[in-house]
């Protein structure tokens, strides 16, 4: 499984964006783990993909997001038409000098969710065409590319954000509230190292309680699994992208005994750790 980072020095300037078509899409990535978000605009293709643990069909007028980790497998699925959009996320937070930007958008941050859903007959082909702004831009960038390009990708995050509320996927609008955004960044960031729903609790400022009347109004989830789903996120990563032994795995991420991981894991993935690792690397 090929892993696959963000090239900084593409552009020369540290543009933390970049985009592709099928012209200049790599043909040759099938499994991968990529360190940055992707989202794919889809408008011939088929077949299905795996991204983490959802099957996702390939059809036109699908939209693909993939967060950051997230394992892919492509060997079923093929794309004719297709806009591709990379990006880190400080390349956001460097606009809105808030560091936790990317955060208030659910179809990205919910581990629970699948990763793809079709926007309607109107809000797709806005979003494709807005995807291939930004794909011309970066071929042929003009002097204030680089601000044309914060603010095309974030309308097409709030475009997207409309249209997976539409289809019913979350209750609405980008999440608002502070303390939510902050609790995502936490989970996705700083899990391993704030490990109990108290730790978190604490760093947010507010009781355990509170924490967990937050995690199932917003997520569907208590606090404790939020926890669980973002432990074994970071758990995949450890085991594709590091070469550290499953106990050391398992301690990194507040397990007293590796057994309760192994256990953990298998339980979320239907395999355990070091077959996981032995499968995705082979």
């Amino acid at each position: 499984m090929r892993k696959l980072k963000f090239d900084r020095n593409r552009y020369g300037n540290g543009l933390l964006i970049d985009a592709a078509d099928m012209s200049t899409f790599d043909g040759s990535i099938v499994e991968a783990v990529p360190d940055f978000h992707v989202i794919g605009i889809i408008e011939a293709g088929g077949g299905n993909m795996r991204i983490g643990d959802h099957r996702v069909k390939v059809q036109p007028g699908t939209v693909i997001t993939i967060t950051p980790g997230m394992p892919v497998d492509l060997s079923a699925c093929w794309f004719d038409r297709a806009t591709w959009i990379f990006f880190e996320a400080g390349f956001l937070d460097i606009l809105f000098e808030e560091p936790h930007f990317t955060y208030k958008f659910n179809f990205f941050n919910d581990p629970g969710t699948a990763p793809a859903f079709r926007p309607g007959k109107r809000s797709f082909p806005a979003c494709a065409d807005l995807a291939r702004e930004i794909l011309m831009e970066l071929r042929e960038p003009s002097g204030d590319g680089e601000q044309f390009l914060r603010a095309a990708l974030q309308l097409l995050l709030v475009r997207l954000q409309r249209a997976h509320a539409q289809k019913g996927n979350c209750d609405g609008g980008l999440i608002t509230d502070a303390r939510i955004q902050r609790l995502r960044f936490l989970l996705a960031t700083r899990v391993t190292e704030l490990r109990t729903v108290e730790a978190i609790a604490e760093e947010l400022g507010i009781s355990r309680g509170h924490l967990h009347t937050l995690a199932q109004r917003h997520f569907g989830r208590s606090a404790k699994q939020l926890i669980e789903d973002h432990r074994m996120v970071h758990a995949r990563r450890a085991l594709l992208f590091t070469d550290a032994d499953v106990a050391t795995i398992a301690y990194d991420l507040g397990y007293t005994d590796p057994s309760n991981f192994a256990r953990s894991f298998r339980r979320h993935m239907g395999l355990a750790p070091a077959a996981y690792r032995a499968k995705a690397t082979k």
